[in-house]
């Protein structure tokens, strides 16, 4: 089985770009919204109490928002929670792949795959790519946030070429190009690799 990478920005579209690929019947670990389901374990809660102040927790579960508030704004901070998070989502992540291992490749799909040092487990790597101020609105529509919030979590993520320099494929969600063959390309690449 060959562990893939798919990565963008905030904004970028990956949750779409996934959707594609699972209709595609390929299987998708959502690392994000794995590392939510592991804010809400009693260990990690208590955890964040100490770390974050009793402010983050509102009837024993983390309030995000709160926490975004202030890790967002503070890089020593954010760091200090990824350092709490990523490896047990890394763990979560490994136990996923044993039940697919007969597939012929698998998607981590996850906002800072390269910022986080996770695409060291992959074969290959996709970058999904969107205009910045593309990826503004969007995300300002979805989680009902201000311009400057975005601003502040695109800020924690490296730039999009950069990520370029380091991804196998890519994958342009600019409004324009359409995405669906640019995935089914990708598809047949990675199950010939």
């Amino acid at each position: 089985m060959k562990r893939i990478g798919l990565t963008g920005n905030i904004g970028t579209g990956k949750s779409t770009v996934a959707r594609i690929f699972e209709i595609l019947g390929v299987h998708v670990y959502h690392a994000d919204l794995q590392a939510r389901l592991i804010l809400e374990t009693t260990e990690v809660v208590e955890n964040i109490a100490i770390l974050f102040g009793k402010q983050v927790i509102e009837y024993g579960r983390v309030n995000r928002k709160a926490l975004a508030e202030i890790v967002f704004n503070d890089a020593p901070k954010l760091e200090t929670l990824n350092s709490l998070v990523h490896p047990l989502v890394e763990m979560d992540f490994l136990k996923w792949c044993q039940q697919y291992s007969n597939e012929k490749y698998i998607l981590h799909e996850a906002a800072i795959l390269f910022e986080s040092g996770f695409d060291r487990f992959f074969n290959a790597n996709i970058l999904i790519t969107s205009p910045e101020e593309l990826c503004i609105e969007r995300v300002m529509q979805r989680d009902s946030i201000s311009r400057e919030m975005v601003l502040n979590r695109i800020s924690q993520q490296w730039s999009q070429v950069k990520k370029q320099s380091m991804a196998d494929f890519q994958i342009i969600n600019d409004g324009k190009t359409t995405v669906i063959p640019q995935v089914l390309n990708i598809h047949k690449a990675i199950c010939n690799l």
